[in-house]
């Protein structure tokens, strides 16, 4: 978990972030005397992370699934491919013998 992002300073009542595993975590409170943030997540229930974004009841403290991690902002015009053109003779990445 990257430590230069202050979560306690990001993250208010409402507020929507992704988990590492890329689920939805809707912040339900933050406790800047107890460095805590709660929130619900999507198909695990309710967690409690402490200021860094990490999760509280990670063994060990260690980085997991769980940890918080902030939106990325939408950049730039979505990517799309053709199948058409991935097969297209003059186009193929591999060879058939």
């Amino acid at each position: 978990m990257s430590t230069d992002i202050d979560f306690l300073a990001l993250c208010r009542a409402g507020d929507l972030f992704r988990t590492r595993d890329r689920r939805q975590a809707r912040i339900t409170f933050v406790s800047l005397e107890d460095r805590l943030i709660g929130g619900e997540v999507e198909m695990h229930g309710a967690c409690v992370w402490q200021g860094d974004g990490r999760w509280r009841d990670a063994p060990f403290g260690a980085a997991g699934p769980l940890d918080l991690v902030p939106l990325a902002p939408a950049t730039g015009t979505p990517r799309r491919a053709s199948i058409q053109e991935a097969l297209a003779e003059d186009n193929r990445l591999y060879c058939c013998d």
